[in-house]
């Protein structure tokens, strides 16, 4: 690497920290490596086409996909979610959510929060259930964000409706694998049928997020 290469790359990184550093305020539960790894891949993964999260809450990872997607000038993050909460965000949960519990929703938190960094033209939202979205979209993506339901089943219907819509060398990515919670849910999921799957390559993990390719 050149002296240029590196102070170029280095400006890129500092640029990255002072997003993650932005984006770390908006309510969730991305740890800021998480965040850093969603960003750079939205960024530089050299794919072409669209970014699809399942499952959005109120924003905090579709700002770090959507700042990666702008900055790489390659299509819009398609931001799945009904928006009314899994389980654990209803009264009583583990992550019980004011929003959900008083109003039903967090829709409209989401789009504030993407307002107040100016990523609102970056992000379709798409206002559904997961597997009915996938039923009905015809885009080619590059990369999918699985954050919806943390069931083992839930988890495998998402993988399964979306994985036609990944191109070949697009990416996979899984929160939440070995979170206590979630253990016979995303973590059964992806230890007995990602990781022994014949068109998936695992490339990294940043604490609780998995990250795959599709191979042929």
């Amino acid at each position: 690497m050149t002296p240029q290469e590196f102070l170029s790359q280095l400006t890129l990184n500092i640029e990255r920290f002072e997003k993650v550093a932005a984006f770390l305020s908006v309510p969730g539960y991305l740890s800021w490596h998480e965040g850093f790894t969603l960003l750079s891949l939205a960024e530089v993964w050299p794919v072409e086409g669209d970014i699809v999260e399942i499952g959005s809450f109120k924003g905090k990872s579709t700002c770090f996909l959507a700042q990666g997607a702008l900055r790489s000038g390659r299509g819009k993050v398609h931001a799945v979610d009904h928006f009314r909460g899994s389980p654990e965000h209803q009264k009583g949960g583990h992550e019980e959510t004011a929003e959900i519990v008083e109003s039903g929703s967090t829709y409209e938190q989401f789009r504030a929060n993407l307002a107040a960094f100016g990523l609102s033209e970056v992000v379709e939202a798409i206002v559904s259930g997961s597997q009915e979205a996938a039923a009905a979209w015809s885009g080619s993506a590059r990369m999918v964000f699985i954050d919806g339901d943390h069931s083992c089943q839930g988890t495998k219907g998402d993988f399964e409706a979306w994985f036609p819509h990944v191109t070949e060398t697009g990416l996979i990515c899984f929160h939440d694998y070995q979170n206590s919670h979630y253990l016979d849910g995303v973590t059964r999921f992806i230890e007995e049928e990602v990781n022994v799957h014949p068109n998936m390559r695992f490339l990294h993990r940043a604490n609780s997020l998995m990250t795959y390719m599709k191979v042929a």
